[in-house]
């Protein structure tokens, strides 16, 4: 037992790196959230280690692409949004960011796979929904995680007024909140088709989906499209991935729903003054037989396009709300159509950058692409701060262990077949 905390120890760095990483409101750095600081560190490190993944200059050049149609649509418009410099700024530290949590799994952890990074973010998410519940239930808790946290994103007014219709995570609150659990729904319902799970593993990884999803529907009732997500990424890797466990598929479907069932008895004891509000999606199917909610009623009417023709080729150049929530509408009135498609694409873009021969594995990265699209009908959101993980975790294998392995296969044959000829040279010329 003690040799195996001994082993755990080391990865709470990671696992804490992993958390800020996907909540860097959470931790106040100077005026500054987490994300900052270690994008700077990041990058200190990707220099110190002379800039080694080439494809790394694809992203880069990807991001030059997406700022340099912000600035013409800012350009057309003779605007200058603020906005535009600080979200290529955020997505290039969230990218060396990913590169320093890459980096220490791969010191800790002697041979890691793809399923180990993943963990590390569901890790991040459940220890996030544990605090979300331990703020809720306590109040001295509440008021520890709340003096952490960047004040300027979450005021305590905005706080004490989320607390009163929903639960407010560390960090994070409302639809961001929700959107991100889901990202735990996903990565769950890929690893129980991809992970050999022994049975205390498998029952630790059911518990931990039951009580993401209960806790980040209390936050966010966008939860349940990441639900969505991952029952599509179980069907597709069921029907058409050889490689995938499908027993073990079918025992995660049959022990969730039990799992979901002790969860909602947990959820109306702890959280009885938000039921009606989280499960109102489940109420009106039952009643109607629709899956709708008082929200999503309402989406058809935010499907906003611009009616003028120069706002829909170029947009405003100014990230602003316009009336609607939905991601789509308030891309078209930012950027306009060409820069809707370049935002769109470049997160397809990242995720094809992780591509290996193995498509079923490609589903991780692919899924989280999926996941945003879907999102961005709701509100506007994009989730490279996962694919980058995905990203530099497979240029770590490529360049520190799969090339390794190859050229040293390379070198035994090309020895082998030197060896041939100077034995058969050797032979002749005896014969001679």
């Amino acid at each position: 037992m003690i040799a195996k905390i001994k082993e755990w120890i080391p990865m709470i760095f990671p696992l804490l790196m992993t958390f800020y990483h996907i909540y860097p409101q959470a931790l106040d750095v100077r005026g500054s959230s987490y994300i900052s600081l270690a994008g700077v560190v990041g990058l200190g490190f990707y220099a110190y280690h002379r800039f080694p993944f080439k494809e790394t200059l694809g992203i880069l050049a990807g991001m030059g692409i997406m700022l340099f149609s912000f600035y013409t649509s800012s350009f057309i418009n003779n605007t200058n949004d603020p906005y535009t410099f600080g979200f290529i700024r955020s997505q290039i530290a969230w990218l060396f960011s990913a590169y320093l949590i890459i980096l220490f799994i791969f010191k800790i952890h002697k041979r890691p796979s793809l399923n180990t990074v993943l963990l590390y973010i569901v890790g991040a998410i459940l220890l996030q929904s544990i605090i979300a519940f331990a703020m809720n239930i306590n109040e001295s808790v509440h008021d520890f995680f709340f003096d952490l946290q960047m004040q300027v994103e979450y005021s305590e007014a905005i706080v004490d007024e989320g607390r009163a219709q929903r639960l407010m995570g560390y960090g994070i609150g409302f639809f961001g909140a929700g959107a991100i659990a889901g990202i735990a729904l996903v990565l769950i319902s890929y690893l129980f088709m991809r992970m050999d799970l022994k049975p205390a593993g498998f029952f630790l990884l059911v518990a931990a989906y039951a009580f993401i999803f209960y806790i980040g529907l209390f936050m966010a009732r966008t939860t349940v499209v990441g639900c969505g997500v991952g029952l599509l990424v179980i069907a597709i890797l069921y029907l058409w991935d050889n490689r995938s466990l499908k027993k073990q598929a079918r025992k995660f479907i049959v022990v969730s729903v039990f799992a979901m069932f002790a969860g909602y008895t947990f959820a109306m004891f702890y959280f009885p003054s938000f039921s009606d509000w989280a499960f109102e999606l489940f109420i009106n199917f039952i009643n109607t037989g629709e899956i709708s909610t008082r929200s999503s009623s309402g989406l058809s009417q935010m499907f906003i396009i611009p009616d003028e023709f120069d706002t829909l080729m170029w947009g405003t150049g100014q990230m602003t709300f316009m009336g609607t929530d939905v991601g789509y509408s308030r891309m078209l009135f930012w950027l306009g159509i060409p820069g809707t498609i370049i935002f769109y694409y470049y997160q397809f873009f990242v995720a094809r950058m992780s591509f290996t021969r193995d498509w079923g594995v490609n589903i991780a990265a692919l899924s989280m692409v999926v996941y945003s699209l879907a999102l961005n009908v709701k509100g506007w959101i994009d989730l490279n701060l996962v694919t980058y993980l995905i990203f530099f975790f497979f240029m770590f294998y490529k360049y520190y262990v799969y090339l390794p392995k190859v050229n040293k296969t390379d070198n035994f044959w090309a020895r082998a077949r030197r060896q041939k000829m100077e034995n058969i040279y050797n032979k002749n010329k005896q014969l001679k």
